[in-house]
């Protein structure tokens, strides 16, 4: 009976040895496993860790030597902010000047709506020339998301200090206007002089225009030879000044008829009957 508790006792003692030893080895093949994994990791992108401090120690060697952009240079700016271009050029501050992606860039600016199109020149070690080509703005385009700057090919521009336009600039309106701006500008501007005196523009129906004037007028062109209506209008005005005798509206929509309203004060007209 003894013997029996001697040999359970030992045995007792093997199996917990026995886990004792395979928990130490499997922590210690897990530790094994992650310091492979650790390593393998580091091996694969020890290139990429290498290249960038190469490119970190040789920017900084670059940057701290002068090569990098300190003078800006923008030519033909005339209504774009300038903070615009150098808000884009400031995230490039701290790169030298040969590592400078310039694409990216001339895209940035060229993204800019008052850009028409633009070029950048490289002057080694720090200066950039940049130069541009505005749109040139003709009239104020009103719609449902509000006034916006619009160009003769349709492009808008966002601005946001329009006071400055409004005194410059006729308004233009009416569904799809933006899209056939440049055909009734190219017909109003025939007299220039003229086309001045114009207020706002509206496109009815999408087939016609109506033209306003600052003087009170009206103009209802028909929505086909449009550009002949107008020459009778220019012509009108060369003989009998229409805005400045009190007329209201021309009705040019048919071919063959001009209507004319006039604005009749009928304060006057009582006093002469009596």
């Amino acid at each position: 009976m003894l013997m029996s508790k001697f040999y359970s006792n030992n045995f007792n003692n093997e199996i917990k040895r026995d886990i004792f030893t395979k928990n130490i080895l499997n922590k210690t093949n897990f530790i094994i496993l992650i310091t492979l994994l650790i390593t393998l990791y580091f091996l694969l992108n020890l290139n990429k860790i290498i290249t960038s401090f190469k490119f970190e120690f040789f920017n900084q060697l670059l940057v701290n030597n002068g090569f990098v952009i300190k003078n800006i240079e923008i030519k033909g700016i005339n209504h774009l902010n300038k903070n615009e271009i150098l808000k884009i050029i400031s995230s490039y501050k701290k790169i030298n000047i040969f590592s400078i992606n310039f694409q990216n860039i001339y895209e940035e600016i060229n993204n800019i709506t008052w850009v028409k199109k633009g070029s950048i020149k490289i002057v080694y070690p720090n200066t950039i020339k940049i130069f541009l080509t505005e749109k040139e703005p003709i009239a104020i385009l009103q719609n449902k998301f509000g006034n916006r700057l619009i160009s003769k090919s349709g492009n808008l521009i966002l601005e946001k200090q329009l006071n400055y336009f409004k005194s410059q600039l006729p308004i233009v309106n009416g569904k799809n206007a933006e899209k056939n701006i440049g055909s009734i500008f190219e017909i109003v501007n025939l007299n220039k002089d003229f086309a001045k005196n114009i207020w706002s523009l509206t496109f009815v129906n999408g087939r016609r225009w109506d033209i306003h004037f600052k003087q009170g007028l009206t103009i209802r062109l028909p929505h086909s030879n449009t550009k002949e209506a107008w020459q009778k209008v220019i012509s009108l005005n060369e003989n009998f000044k229409i805005l400045n005798i009190g007329l209201t509206e021309i009705d040019l929509r048919k071919p063959y008829q001009i209507l004319g309203k006039i604005n009749v004060d009928k304060k006057l007209i009582f006093e002469k009957r009596n």
